[in-house]
């Protein structure tokens, strides 16, 4: 059996919190922090990926929750309603088209969950889009959770194992 020390402990809550900053920070790049954490041997991958994959799990579902709740409020619908009043351009009903579409996607219960891990493992349609459309679905929190930490822990993993295989005298 392996022993958890201080090292491995510390490796996961940094992770984890850097996991959750940069799931609503877009520049803080969770893949290259991974990356570059297995390059330097700064800690085992295990607690790396796994707090990396949570914190993303924490902000994506912050972001989600943010939505769904945030939606509701008296400034949210004001704000709603003053946007209507104003004339629409082509761009913008394009954009609002587009946005239409992939909201009815991802509020399906056929293609809802498999966006969103495609999103989780792939990167495509990004994962901070998916969040904040399923927050505005009927997608229960549960499921997107449970999800999104599945693929993004898969994602690291690829990430930190490609890095790790890379060194000097590996082959």
């Amino acid at each position: 059996m392996m022993a958890i020390g201080w090292a491995d402990v510390v490796a996961l809550l940094t992770s984890v919190g850097f996991g959750a900053l940069s799931a609503v920070v877009p520049v803080a790049n969770a893949e290259a922090y991974v990356a570059a954490s297995q390059g330097f041997h700064a800690a085992g991958p295990v607690a790396i990926i796994l707090g990396v994959a949570l914190g993303q799990t924490i902000g994506k579902l912050a972001l989600f929750y943010g939505v769904r709740r945030g939606r509701t409020t008296e400034v949210v619908r004001h704000r709603r309603a003053a946007l209507r009043a104003r004339p629409v351009g082509p761009m913008r009903a394009r954009f609002r088209a587009a946005v239409r579409g992939l909201l009815t996607l991802v509020g399906q219960k056929r293609w809802g969950l498999p966006i969103t891990f495609a999103a989780a493992v792939l990167g495509l349609p990004p994962l901070y889009a998916v969040a904040l459309l399923a927050g505005a679905t009927r997608m229960r929190i549960s499921y997107f959770g449970a999800v999104v930490l599945v693929g993004r822990t898969l994602r690291f993993l690829v990430v930190a194992y490609g890095v790790s295989g890379l060194g000097p005298g590996r082959g």
